[in-house]
């Protein structure tokens, strides 16, 4: 395979040096010391220094030739007939051999007369008009190159490439004879506006083609065939003559074919109309092409045919078809016309800037009046020094968009993506972190699956698959509507997926680190702390071995705490009735115990801290005061909600009006648990209430 750059090379080359080949041909073309001119029907001529005079003949070895106007006309087939055209061609020929021979004379109609002899022209001599129409021929095709080389082979990109092949070979030739000093020769007169009908009628054939094809398919491939098909036949009517006249050989087919195109664009408007994309593609496509046809349509093709006005000078309407080249370079990057991307406009930098290198060092050469090495030293400084930093100033600020990087991105993904990742929002840290980098206007999603991001929806949309499997998600407008989604989008997408998991997986191993650290820790206890407190229950007698006892529970409850695992609510209920059961009954305390529970579960979290809360409360009733009995409510409200309940008699503490450092203890685990605790004296009769949330969320073990 050719690589791409490669083949741009080559298509470049190719373009350039059928350039310099026309340019070659109009320096061919001699001139004399006299400029011709028209005023109406009559012939002028002037010197260097002298003001046009009025031509009455041309003389060639004697013999008169009428001086018509008609012999420095533009172009030819504005004549009404073949025969006129044809006596044009021969004239020129006379005149050119005459010219060549050096017995052609001029005759004023004041009676005097002037030898004219050959002049070779250069650069310099060419005028503007045969710049302007070449190069902008030449632009042309160069951006019909860019899209045919790197785009899809279809309809649509060959018939756009042969429009800018036919619009070549129209400006091109008409440049070299429009422009001439009277000079030329017939039969080249003759080839060069042969290929010039041949390209008008090409660029006519193929832009009608291609509105047939873009955005949408013709509906039959014949209709594009039929086009092709009419540029053929115009060609063999035109060439070989077969009417009396060039309206109907050649302006009425260009005509005729570019109106059947713009029924095909009248097709494409209704096939789009459910296709917002598609419809302000095409939208953009056939303002395009009408702004870059219209002037010359009107300006030329319209009076040639009608014959009812002086057709208006060719080289600036033939430019004016560039119009439509340009609207589709800009197309490319506003619409991605040809699913061509960004970096076209890269390889157009690549190409235009080091063309304007050379026109910069040429046009140094050209007014620098010094010598080889020196002109050399002072053009490579100045582009150097000056040329290069103006035009990357210029380009920067007129084309080149800024565009993040990495930094900035991981600024804006970052932070979100973990801070949901934290909240046990996992699914929706890839889509606040495609919020934060894309700033979509809106963010759908789908319940198909992609393999990868991609782009929809001509750049409307990026479609990225979900990291659930629950679906994908899809970003419409990115940067809240001012500009559309390219390939680069696709990469930073696919980075935003790899930071999620990167992510994920740090979270995971934290977790997985902190579990393996807590094991250790739990097994030193069992394994130290456990065996000193069983010996001390061995060798402990009376109250000691009671508190031995309660300890051996404290501990065996944290090493259960910390496995981590949940505790069904009623299995939870009945430890802390056993355990405030035995208390009260150790200090002679009646217990009344109710609860209304369902099935719900507490995180490993959640129990302990539950645990220590009702074993505080039982501890300051027994402790603070001197309570005959002791009720204790367990109600489950709903699914949510655990309200804890714990009164006693004997209101000691509720006397002194003070909270000792139980309370205190009891109102930060009530935090943490994400409750409220509360508490009081009614009729002599001290009360605390717990309300906390019970559910998924696992609060973390108490200390």
């Amino acid at each position: 395979m050719v690589p791409l750059r490669t083949k741009l090379l080559a298509g470049l080359a190719v373009i350039v040096l059928y350039g310099f080949w026309m340019i070659q041909l109009a320096l061919s073309l001699p001139a004399s010391e006299l400029q011709f001119s028209q005023q109406g029907d009559q012939l002028l001529a002037a010197g260097a220094d002298a003001a046009p005079r009025p031509v009455e003949a041309m003389l060639i070895g004697g013999t008169a030739l009428p001086a018509r106007a008609v012999l420095v006309i533009e172009e030819p087939d504005v004549l009404p007939a073949y025969s006129d055209i044809n006596q044009v061609f021969a004239e020129h020929t006379q005149l050119l051999q005459a010219l060549e021979a050096g017995t052609l004379w001029v005759r004023y109609q004041d009676g005097s007369e002037q030898q004219l002899h050959p002049v070779a022209r250069g650069l310099m001599q060419l005028p503007a008009m045969f710049w302007l129409q070449l190069l902008c021929g030449l632009a042309g095709m160069v951006i019909c190159m860019l899209v045919w080389v790197p785009g899809e082979r279809n309809l649509a990109t060959r018939s756009f490439a042969f429009s800018g092949l036919g619009y070549l070979l129209a400006s091109s030739t008409a440049a070299v004879y429009s422009t001439r000093e009277l000079f030329i020769d017939g039969d080249l007169f003759r080839v060069l506006s042969g290929f010039n009908h041949c390209g008008a009628m090409l660029f006519s054939a193929a832009v009608s083609a291609f509105l047939w094809s873009y955005p949408r398919r013709a509906p039959s491939v014949w209709i594009p065939l039929a086009l092709y098909a009419g540029f053929v036949s115009c060609m063999t009517l035109d060439q070989l003559q077969l009417t009396a006249s060039p309206v109907e050989g050649f302006h009425l087919w260009v005509i005729g074919v570019f109106m059947i195109g713009l029924s095909g664009a009248v097709w494409q408007w209704r096939q789009t109309r459910n296709s917002a994309a598609d419809r302000s593609a095409f939208r953009w496509v056939l303002l395009s092409i009408i702004a870059g046809t219209v002037f010359f349509s009107a300006g030329m093709i319209l009076p040639a045919i009608l014959q009812v006005a002086v057709p208006h000078a060719q080289g600036p309407l033939l430019a004016t078809f560039l119009l439509m080249y340009a609207g589709m370079a800009l197309g490319v990057t506003r619409y991605r016309l040809f699913e061509l991307e960004r970096w076209w406009f890269s390889i157009w930098s690549w190409l235009l800037g080091g063309l304007a290198v050379l026109l910069t060092d040429l046009a140094l050469a050209s007014l620098l009046t010094l010598s080889g090495p020196t002109v050399l030293a002072a053009s490579v400084a100045l582009v150097g020094w000056v040329y290069f930093p103006v035009r990357q100033f210029i380009w920067g600020r007129l084309t080149v968009r800024r565009q993040r990087g990495l930094d900035t991105w991981l600024s804006q993904a970052l932070p979100v993506m973990l801070q949901a990742q934290r909240s046990d929002q996992a699914d929706s840290a890839v889509e606040q972190a495609l919020l934060a980098v894309f700033q979509p206007l809106r963010v759908e999603r789908l319940g198909r699956k992609a393999q990868h991001p991609q782009v929809v929806d001509n750049g409307d949309a990026l479609q990225v698959p979900g990291p659930s499997g629950e679906g994908d998600y899809v970003l419409l407008h990115a940067e809240q509507g001012r500009r559309l989604f390219t390939r680069q989008d696709v990469q930073l997408a696919r980075l935003v997926l790899s930071l999620d998991n990167l992510v994920l997986h740090s979270l995971t191993a934290r977790v997985e680190g902190a579990t393996e650290e807590r094991n250790r820790i739990r097994q030193d206890i069992h394994d130290d702390l456990g065996a000193k407190l069983l010996q001390l229950l061995h060798t402990a007698s009376g109250d000691s071995r009671q508190l031995v006892r309660e300890a051996i529970r404290d501990l065996r409850e944290l090493l259960h705490n910390m496995d981590g695992h949940e505790v069904r609510l009623d299995v939870a209920a009945s430890r802390w009735q056993e355990e405030t059961a035995n208390r009260c009954q150790a200090s002679g305390v009646t217990l009344h115990w109710q609860q209304i529970l369902g099935e719900q579960s507490l995180s490993a979290g959640q129990f302990s801290h539950l645990t220590r809360v009702l074993r505080e409360a039982v501890s300051n009733a027994l402790r603070h005061a001197t309570p005959t009995e002791l009720r204790v409510q367990l109600n489950q409200q709903g699914d949510v909600t655990l309200q804890l309940r714990v009164e006693n008699d004997g209101v000691a503490l509720a006397e002194t009006g003070t909270s000792g450092r139980g309370l205190q203890i009891m109102q930060a685990r009530a935090r943490q648990l994400g409750g409220e605790l509360q508490h009081g004296c009614v009729q002599q009769r001290w009360w605390l209430e717990l309300q906390v949330p019970i559910g998924p969320p696992d609060t973390p073990a108490a200390d």
